[in-house]
């Protein structure tokens, strides 16, 4: 599934460090807004989750495994 992720202007999320071009998993279950990595479908969304637009940084990923989607209703 294609995503969208931020990151700060090191692109590093939540104390994680990225690189890009790189291949990730998560040890643990993933748990919404717990556990596991996170990103926007929609790169509108990105915005919502990431305030000061202006210094960050932002991907097009590849995300597989588990996904768990948030119940936007």
């Amino acid at each position: 599934m294609k995503g969208y992720k931020g990151f700060d202007k090191d692109l590093k999320c939540r104390g994680f460090q990225y690189e890009i071009g790189k291949t990730y998993e998560c040890d643990e279950k993933a748990e919404l807004c717990k556990r596991g990595f996170h990103f926007c479908e929609d790169p509108k969304q990105i915005g919502a989750y990431y305030g000061g637009l202006s210094s960050c940084r932002y991907c097009e990923i590849e995300a597989g495994g588990e996904i768990i989607k948030e119940d936007r209703k």
